[in-house]
């Protein structure tokens, strides 16, 4: 797909667009992306999706993706929040002096 055009969301001509998946847990077909300008794929994973799954778990509709629970931003501090709890029971290591600058 071409990168120039109009987003697929606002209807604006754009110079650059981005592929935005509309289920991460789906296969990368084009029946699957739309195609965004920048500020669009940002609203779209920040806000659209957690509240159209909001919205359709409150409505009793179930088969929403998980990905679609919380925003892409929810999601990476959740990973980086793991991945340190995951580091403080390591042992720190200490220096390695020979690699000091030789004079």
């Amino acid at each position: 797909m071409k990168s120039t055009g109009m987003c697929e969301m606002c209807g604006h001509h754009v110079g650059m667009r981005q592929k935005a998946h509309i289920m991460a847990e789906g296969k990368k077909t084009e029946s699957n992306l739309l195609m965004l300008c920048p500020t669009c794929h940002i609203m779209f994973d920040t806000y659209v999706k957690p509240k159209v799954f909001k919205a359709m778990m409150e409505a009793g509709l179930p088969g929403f993706p998980e990905s679609w629970k919380k925003s892409i931003y929810e999601q990476a501090a959740e990973a980086s929040a793991r991945a340190l709890k995951g580091k403080k029971g390591a042992r720190p290591v200490a220096p390695d002096r020979d690699r000091s600058p030789v004079r």
